[in-house]
């Protein structure tokens, strides 16, 4: 049963019954600055039992923190598929969900090539569901019925999937790797780390000193534009315009005739808040010292990069030498898809920096044994590459 949640006492009944379910599902559907402004909640589905409830916190009369607290009580499991997006947006509304199981990350573990859910559920359960809906406008209202079926449809099969991957676990014996995996939901805070920069480092090429001045300022000039008319940034102010503008000034009196600009900001008003802007950061610029004849983008010191041509070399030999051994006798006993989850590049970054807190312990176990099933040791193998480097 498809329940839309859209009123205080549907809210009231999807909770009560929430707070006492045996086990949840939970998806979300969002809008990242597509067709408003930021990263935004638009559909919540929590799934209990035979009902699922499509609560919308877009309703005036749905207060969305309400379904908080049986998604943070962790006597009650919640299932998901793929949540990282959808743990980041939860965590930025003040909910931090416990007792998570992401089926993604059991589907890893079980050798599944990396695929969408529809894929996941075609090959584990032979189910077939919608896509019509894949890439809707959450922010409609009202919702298409194919909109609910398709946001339904997330929630649904989950319990199903999730009884049939964890019997495979336990027959493989891997249960416990999968509870790692996932208390990572639980152990960090993802708040705000899925938010897009504006700024970006590779934006400075080109630019001297006085120009990335010139160009940090317009783009901070979008983005609170961007905010109080919540549209999406990329839809305000064409970065290439900005770019031009900060390369040359006084370019900045064609704004009112300018096909980048929204049409809405394309009037007189707008084009001298730009151009004060403009004489702004160029006093800044004078003021900080800044010049127009050093590169913005500072390149790393001779004693830096000979630091970071060390550590590739390491890796470089590491992988081949010790890592690929070990992972392809890994993929022999649980499958190339899980080697490849289990000793990614990150990992083996993290052994050769030593970044302990940085590999799931059962990972570590897996990796060290297995290596030295092949007569090698990881940490005299690292301590040799980098004494070999110096």
């Amino acid at each position: 049963m498809i329940r839309y949640t859209a009123t205080s006492h549907d809210l009231n009944t999807a909770v009560d019954h929430l707070q006492q379910a045996p086990e949840i599902a939970i998806d979300l559907e969002f809008d990242k600055n597509h067709y408003r402004y930021g990263f935004n909640l638009c559909l919540m589905q929590v799934m209990a039992e035979s009902t699922c409830y499509l609560v919308d916190p877009l309703s005036k009369d749905i207060e969305i923190e309400r379904t908080f607290r049986p998604l943070e009580n962790p006597e009650i499991p919640k299932t998901c598929f793929a949540f990282g997006e959808d743990i980041r947006l939860l965590h930025s509304l003040g909910c931090y969900p416990k007792n998570v199981l992401d089926l993604s990350l059991a589907a890893n573990l079980l050798n599944y090539p990396p695929m969408s859910l529809t894929h996941l559920l075609i090959e584990v359960l032979g189910i077939q569901t919608g896509k019509a809906a894949q890439m809707s406008n959450w922010y409609e209202r009202p919702l298409s019925g194919n909109q609910k079926q398709y946001a339904a449809e997330d929630v649904m099969f989950l319990p199903e999937l999730r009884a049939q991957l964890i019997g495979l676990a336990e027959k493989k014996g891997i249960t416990d790797w999968i509870n790692q995996e996932n208390q990572v939901w639980e152990t960090q805070d993802f708040a705000g780390t899925g938010e897009t920069e504006f700024l970006k480092e590779r934006d400075k090429k080109g630019m001297n000193e006085v120009q990335w001045h010139l160009y940090t300022r317009l783009m901070e000039f979008r983005e609170e534009i961007a905010r109080k008319k919540n549209i999406p940034s990329y839809k305000i102010i064409d970065k290439s315009f900005l770019t031009a503008v900060a390369a040359k000034p006084d370019y900045v009196t064609s704004w009112h005739q300018e096909r980048g600009v929204h049409p809405s900001l394309r009037n007189k008003n707008t084009g001298y808040e730009a151009e004060l802007l403009i004489e702004d950061a160029l006093a800044e610029a004078r003021e900080l010292g800044l010049s127009d004849m050093k590169p913005a983008e500072k390149k790393p010191s001779k004693e830096k990069l000979a630091s970071i041509k060390r550590f590739q070399n390491v890796v470089r030999h590491l992988k081949n030498e010790l890592f690929n051994p070990v992972k392809q006798l890994i993929a022999k006993d649980y499958g190339e898809n899980t080697a490849a989850f289990i000793l990614n590049n990150r990992v083996i970054e993290a052994f050769i920096a030593e970044k302990n807190d940085d590999i799931l312990p059962y990972r570590r176990e897996l990796i060290e044994y297995t290596a030295m099933s092949l007569g090698m040791n990881i940490e005299g193998a690292v301590d040799e590459a980098k004494k070999a480097n110096n």
